[in-house]
């Protein structure tokens, strides 16, 4: 009987461990890493907790670790449909199983929080902790971008050490950036720029001088102005003498270290987003600026003073004040400045009184009237993606931003796409491509800045009204920095803008070619080559009736002012201009550990660029817009041609290398 028993339990326990063989399947597979196609030993594959109870297992553990070459293999329940791998400094992955397939290749992707730890120089990728010199580095987010429409402008605030200050505040103006204050007193102060380990040419700002001073309106962007900051994973900033001296003299003010976004293996990850800004009309009211009653209570005290006796009465007195002003001109429409210097406001006449009263009931408001709300639209959609094989990014951008002076806007279209191929476990090569169009719309400003309207709207009376009874222009003739008016120079502040124009137009490209050869893990050859061109094409029309063009009329006279060099009519001026350049940079590296304590890392490399620089502009006087016709120049000497080119063309070109 007892016989029977036995028999019976080893019958039961065979079928259970039979049902339990049943219940389980095997999977194997190997984990790779996604930056070089490398095994990742020590990788850990397991079963959430969850998914065992839900699979009604009995434990509530079940994982492995990969081998020496990655590959692992584990048995798990019939009914678990996902398995997870993680490994340090890589994203966790989760793997759903399917039906019929025991076998997998999982690619794991190196983490945002490790790519943090690692700063890009440039020419190198190396851990923070294994860095000495002053190298700080941000993570460009929404938050970070703000409302900026270039990466310069928003660099303001974000790193200690950079000042960043804004060149003006027209749309697509240029940022000055100083990295630890001023490196030079005549030379350019800007930082060098790198895109993707390649230096870009044409990012000096103009600097602001006696010359160019209310120039406001042609200060020329820089070149990283058509980059989208969208398409921008990181900047590096590298401050100190240690960390740019690999650039050599260049980049004596700083090097500001670009690495835009890349394509990560999965599915394809489609983004679209849009920004839509208001910026309101600005605020002057903390200016405290005068009234008219105010300012022609001012004008009036001012003209009480008496006139100032130089050279005891061997000259005529002078004023004290400059005797300019409406107040000042209804004096002397009637003859009563020196009445009233010594009466007062009763010797003044009844109709000068009426006048000048009259002035103080004129209130106009300059702020409302120059300037605007204004409205900033920017879209962007990108696609990105990849396999083991081959990654890809995507983008295309658009952006219009107005100004807040009517008639000023910017207008940018940018493409990027950047390929990376995976030839062999050796061998990579990648493609990027920036592509970008900008359209600035502006008016001419004279050389005094007048046409500025945040400086007209300080200066301008606020009792003067730019029109007359019957809608025409009235002209502003105290506006000089002369002591008395200016009566041939009249200037209207709308009348420059609706018979001035500017407009610019870049385009640019730069194609990035790179190349990594990795021989094993200790040997490393990289070589890049880079092509950047941008054209500049700008049109410039200033029309016969503007302050601007009777400016330059009456600074051509000769022949004691009865004859003039520039013709009567407008001027118009073309400028085309081309900035290229090609480099090529080769580099190897050597790395090695030693008793896992002892790191040596040793890099060698050499550059060589070529730069090419051209430009050519035309000036036509006498411009008439209606039949397109010019007229000709008096030139008398070689310094009036010097002083009115009709032709002006200047080739520069410049070779560098480095090792």
């Amino acid at each position: 009987m007892r016989k029977k028993y036995l028999c019976i339990l080893i019958c039961l326990f065979a079928n259970a461990l039979a049902f339990a063989s049943a219940a389980n399947r095997t999977i194997t597979g190997v984990v790779i890493s996604g930056e070089d196609n490398e095994p990742l030993i020590g990788a850990s594959v397991y079963v959430n907790a969850d998914d065992l109870k839900k699979a009604g297992a009995s434990q509530t553990s079940l994982g492995t670790i990969t081998d020496m070459d990655g590959k692992f293999s584990i048995s798990i329940p019939e009914k678990v449909t996902r398995l997870h791998c993680s490994y340090i400094g890589f994203e966790e992955q989760d793997i759903v199983l399917q039906a019929g397939k025991d076998t997998y290749r999982i690619v794991l992707q190196a983490s945002a929080h490790t790519l943090g730890d690692v700063v890009v120089t440039g020419y190198q990728e190396l851990e923070r902790r294994k860095l000495t010199a002053a190298i700080a580095k941000v993570d460009v987010t929404d938050g970070m971008v703000g409302a900026a429409k270039s990466i310069d402008q928003a660099l303001a605030g974000q790193i200690a050490g950079v000042a960043v200050t804004t060149t003006s505040g027209a749309p697509g103006a240029p940022a000055r950036i100083r990295i630890r204050g001023t490196a030079s007193l005549n030379g350019t102060q800007d930082p060098l720029w790198v895109l993707d380990g390649i230096p870009l040419e044409g990012t000096d700002i103009p600097e602001i001088n006696k010359d160019n001073d209310n120039d406001i309106v042609n200060m020329s962007q820089s070149s990283i102005a058509g980059l989208s900051p969208n398409d921008i994973e990181s900047i590096t900033i590298l401050k100190d003498a240690a960390a740019t001296a690999i650039y050599g003299a260049r980049a004596a003010n700083g090097v500001i270290v670009v690495t835009t976004k890349r394509g990560k293996t999965g599915k394809p990850v489609i983004n679209f987003n849009t920004k839509l800004t208001y910026t309101p009309n600005l605020n002057t009211s903390r200016l405290n600026l005068l009234n008219s009653e105010e300012k022609v209570d001012l004008e009036l005290q001012l003209l009480k003073e008496a006139r100032f006796d130089i050279l005891w009465g061997l000259t005529d007195p002078i004023p004290v004040f400059p005797e300019k002003g409406k107040v000042a001109a209804i004096m002397k429409q009637y003859n009563l400045i020196d009445i009233y210097k010594e009466q007062g406001w009763n010797g003044l006449t009844p109709e000068a009184q009426n006048a000048i009263n009259k002035l103080k009931t004129i209130n106009t408001d300059w702020n409302d009237i120059l300037f605007r709300d204004a409205f900033t639209q920017e879209y962007n959609f990108s696609i990105s993606g990849g396999s083991e094989n081959v990654t890809y990014y995507n983008s295309l951008g658009y952006s219009k931003e107005d100004g807040n002076v009517p008639g000023v806007s910017m207008k940018r279209f940018n493409l990027t796409s950047k390929t990376s191929y995976q030839i062999n476990r050796m061998l990579k090569i990648g493609m990027s491509l920036f592509a970008n169009r900008r359209k600035n719309t502006d008016f001419v400003a004279d050389k005094y800045g007048y046409a500025n309207p945040i400086y007209y709207s300080r200066t301008a009376n606020p009792y003067f009204n730019p029109y007359d009874s019957n809608g025409n222009y009235a002209y502003d003739y105290d506006i000089s920095n002369k002591d008395i008016p200016d009566p041939l120079r009249g200037f209207n502040i709308f009348e420059e803008r609706a018979n001035t124009n500017k407009e610019t137009i870049t385009t640019a490209i730069n194609a990035i070619f790179n190349t990594d050869l990795r021989f094993n893990d200790q040997w490393k050859v990289t070589s890049q080559v880079g092509l950047q061109w941008e054209q500049l094409d700008l049109e410039q029309y200033i029309g016969a009736n503007t302050f601007t063009m009777r400016d330059l009329r009456y600074e051509s006279r000769y022949d004691n002012g009865t004859k003039y060099r520039i013709p009567e009519g407008g001027m118009h001026k073309v400028t085309g201009s081309t900035t290229s350049q090609i480099t090529w940079k080769l580099q190897g590296e050597w790395s090695q550990s030693f008793a896992d304590i002892h790191e040596v890392q040793i890099m060698g490399g050499s550059e060589i660029r070529k730069n090419w620089y051209n430009s050519l502009t035309s000036n036509a006087y006498g411009y008439d817009p209606k039949t397109l016709t010019t007229k000709p120049v008096v030139i008398r000497d070689d310094q009036d041609a010097k002083k009115y080119p009709a032709l002006a063309d200047i080739t520069l070109n410049s070779d560098a290398s480095s090792v």
